[in-house]
């Protein structure tokens, strides 16, 4: 009986060194598994850190593009007001000019009317001028030599 005894000894040695041995192999994989796991989210982490850095500098660049925009909107919209004040200041000179034109036509012909209307044309001419035309040496009794 020693030899059954011995055997058992032995079949239970054997299977507590498997058991030790898949414990062990159990360990050795979980542990490869955590390390696994470990060095995917180091890699994740990584990439999530360059994606944020990508991010952050298209955010600034789209920004200084915005910035850069907004900076023409506003000398194209100064240039606009600019320009704009120019051409009413255009505008008022062309409309004053046209109705100081307008005012020297007016009091031309009012004046013109006047002279027409109070005793003819002869009455503006001097009496030289009439002793020209007509031959007359005559003095018609002003000073200035005036008809009256």
């Amino acid at each position: 009986m020693p030899w059954i005894a011995a055997a058992i000894l032995f079949g239970s040695g054997v299977n507590a060194y498997q058991a030790s041995r898949s414990r062990q192999q159990a360990s050795d994989q979980q542990r490869q598994a955590l390390s696994q796991q470990a060095s995917d989210a180091a890699r994740m982490r990584e990439e999530i850190s360059r994606q944020t850095q990508a991010y952050a500098q298209q955010a600034t660049s789209l920004q200084q593009q915005a910035d850069i925009a907004r900076q023409q909107f506003d000398l194209q919209a100064q240039s606009f007001r600019e320009n704009k004040l120019a051409m009413e200041n255009k505008a008022k000179e062309v409309q004053a000019a046209a109705d100081e034109e307008r005012r020297k036509a007016a009091a031309a012909e009012s004046s013109a009317l006047r002279a027409r209307t109070r005793g003819g044309r002869r009455s503006l001419l001097s009496g030289e001028r009439m002793d020209a035309e007509l031959g007359l040496g005559m003095n018609l009794g002003g000073s200035s030599g005036m008809l009256q």
